[in-house]
């Protein structure tokens, strides 16, 4: 699980120890703010997706998995 370190997300992805990602969407636009990866990534990623779950504020939640 990472929570709030877009560098280290950053160089896991790049040693590719990354399998699985679940994201929580919650509905708001706020036009900037922190992203998952901080310099962005040097390639697109193929993800299968596993499953989802809508919350009743709206918020939905996705399991993917790295191929």
């Amino acid at each position: 699980m990472l929570l709030g370190s877009d560098k280290l997300a950053t160089e896991l992805d790049r040693l590719n120890l990354i399998d699985e990602y679940k994201l929580v969407v919650h509905p708001r636009i706020a036009g900037h703010g922190p992203t998952l990866y901080h310099a962005g990534l040097s390639a697109t990623r193929r993800l299968e997706l596993l499953s989802t779950k809508p919350f009743s504020n709206g918020a939905v939640a996705m399991h993917y998995r790295a191929h």
